[in-house]
């Protein structure tokens, strides 16, 4: 079976990395080939597993001609017989390709529901669109799906599934390690990660430490504020990491903080939980179907820095508390969040949606 992945932002973050799974998942059994973003980590971390790599410019426009004429030139080069294609930019480009390869696509939150009028407007149309031309549509959380059910973008005859994001198992780090008051931000520097208000809930911790992992559009930004709130002694900015030394700093911390203002269903969270980080989020997008609230971690229903504070404190001053959610979130991850089942989930899609039976 051919099978052509397609992301149009190959930079360190989930969607990366859940490609990066899929890619390493069937490389053995499946010919497979990628296309992203140029000069990107995930050209370089896909060419170290030898996946055949195209690269287009995703970004030079939202309608950039280019980018369409280009993934037409290389489905007819590659001649795959399944297009799996992830995220909203790269599966709108590859609808204006109007190919009758069949497709899938992979919704990693749908962002047009944040943005002011006549963006959200566009953005929905957009998505409507897309979902009206692939065959397969699969979402990573419940919370995706009503949302596009609640727009009314999905037709009854939209094949569709809830694939949640996986994760391999690795063992929780020892108990001994696991007290202190470093907190930690890992995540893209972008809107909606807000990091800002990462910030500003450190500004109600006073005595804490802070290690900011990621970089994006607001990194400058990131930077003056701490600057302007004197926390220069306080906060460790360590750019972006890889996701071994993501995962190898990450254990290093007593919690993780996240404060988006909408998710899909972060691999992050997954990650620390599988490793014995406890996590304290806000309760956006698919984050409940993740943590069962104050018993496999936090979630702050209100966005604000004094309840995401009080949390984080709650989590580093309550030993059993901390104990009970450590103990809980690496069950729960376990049991629901396993990379084989992710995997053995995406190969049923493949072979629902293949021409030619299936996939081997």
């Amino acid at each position: 079976m051919r099978v052509l992945e397609i992301v149009a932002s190959g930079e360190i973050g989930g969607g990366t990395n859940h490609v990066l799974q899929i890619l390493q998942g069937f490389k053995h059994d499946a010919t497979l080939a990628l296309v992203t973003q140029r000069e990107s980590y995930l050209v370089t971390k896909a060419r170290e597993i030898g996946i055949p790599c195209f690269t287009l410019d995703f970004f030079a426009g939202r309608l950039n001609p280019r980018v369409p004429f280009g993934l037409h030139r290389i489905l007819k080069s590659v001649q795959p017989q399944i297009v799996h294609v992830h995220g909203g930019r790269a599966a709108f480009f590859l609808a204006l390709t109007g190919s009758a390869v069949p497709s899938v696509y992979t919704v990693h939150g749908f962002h047009f529901v944040y943005k002011s009028f006549p963006f959200r407007w566009f953005g929905r149309e957009a998505e409507r669109f897309i979902l009206s031309y692939v065959n397969h549509v699969i979402f990573v959380s419940k919370f995706d799906q009503k949302l596009a059910q609640s727009h009314h973008m999905l037709s009854p005859n939209t094949s569709n599934s809830i694939i949640y994001n996986g994760i391999p198992s690795f063992p929780v780090i020892p108990d001994d390690r696991i007290h202190g008051r470093l907190i930690g931000f890992v995540a893209r520097l972008e809107p909606q990660k807000d990091p800002l208000l990462f910030l500003d809930s450190l500004m109600e911790l006073p005595g804490y430490q802070a290690v900011i992992i990621g970089t994006g559009a607001l990194e400058m930004t990131v930077q003056k504020e701490i600057e302007r709130k004197r926390l220069g002694n306080r906060v460790t900015m360590l750019g972006g990491l890889s996701h071994e030394e993501t995962l190898k700093a990450m254990r290093e911390l007593q919690v993780i903080v996240m404060t988006s203002r909408w998710e899909g269903l972060p691999l992050i969270t997954l990650e620390a939980m599988r490793a014995g980080v406890p996590v304290v989020a806000t309760d956006v997008g698919g984050m409940g179907e993740i943590i069962e609230n104050g018993k496999s971690g936090v979630l702050v229903a209100n966005r604000t820095a004094t309840d995401i504070a009080l949390a984080v404190k709650r989590v580093c001053q309550d030993k059993d508390f901390r104990v009970k959610l450590v103990r809980e979130a690496h069950a729960r991850v376990g049991e629901m969040f396993s990379e084989q089942t992710m995997l053995s989930r995406v190969r049923e899609v493949y072979e629902k949606v293949a021409p030619a039976g299936p996939v081997a």
